[in-house]
């Protein structure tokens, strides 16, 4: 009897220090992480919550090491950033914490309860760029089964008309395409009238 609790106790060790690891720790060093991080554009975030504007990461290393910030822009207007503070647990393992600035309606940018009449991205963020960094530093693909559904149906209704054909800019009228914008635009214009 003692001889297989003995055999079980290696397994029953490695279970728990695995199990024991905390959301958001990695097997990576503080450096290794960061390196990971700061030279990505998050192309699989991007690719699978996009809306109908065309949008364009930027990765900013804040403090080296230390943390990243990632910036989303369209049409040179900054829509949303984020930023992945890096804590060392040990020399080999990095926690990762993702901050989210604030929306306009309170909570998180982009956290599902807010509304963008050109949204950059499916609500809610948060578990998309969670699981983007996770992807990332655990050096797997990213995995849109791990992330809920978007709730946004403007941004799934805008993504729809991208897929389409259908242009979208951040500063295009309501309730019309980019091709529509500008030709409305064209027509006050003519009439001597200004655009917004």
């Amino acid at each position: 009897m003692k001889s297989r609790i003995s055999a079980y106790l290696p397994l029953a060790a490695l279970c728990l220090s695995a199990c024991g690891q905390q959301p958001g720790t990695f097997d990576l060093s503080p450096a290794d992480a960061y390196q990971r991080l700061v030279a990505s554009d998050l192309p699989d975030l991007v690719s699978t919550r996009q809306c109908g504007i065309l949008i364009h990461v930027r990765s900013e290393g804040v403090r080296v090491g230390e943390q990243i910030s990632w910036a989303v822009y369209s049409s040179g207007r900054k829509m949303v950033d984020f930023t992945a503070t890096l804590t060392p647990v040990d020399g080999n393992r990095t926690h990762v914490a993702i901050t989210i600035p604030p929306g306009p309606k309170g909570g998180e940018a982009y956290d599902g309860a807010q509304f963008y009449p050109r949204p950059a991205f499916n609500q809610p963020l948060r578990p998309a760029v969670e699981e983007q960094v996770a992807a990332l530093l655990e050096g797997r693909p990213y995995d849109v089964a791990r992330v809920p559904r978007g709730t946004d149906r403007l941004c799934d209704v805008q993504r729809a008309g991208l897929e389409a054909g259908h242009r979208f800019r951040v500063d295009d009228q309501p309730g019309m395409d980019t091709r529509q914008s500008d030709a409305a635009c064209a027509e006050k214009r003519r009439q001597g009238w200004g655009c917004p």
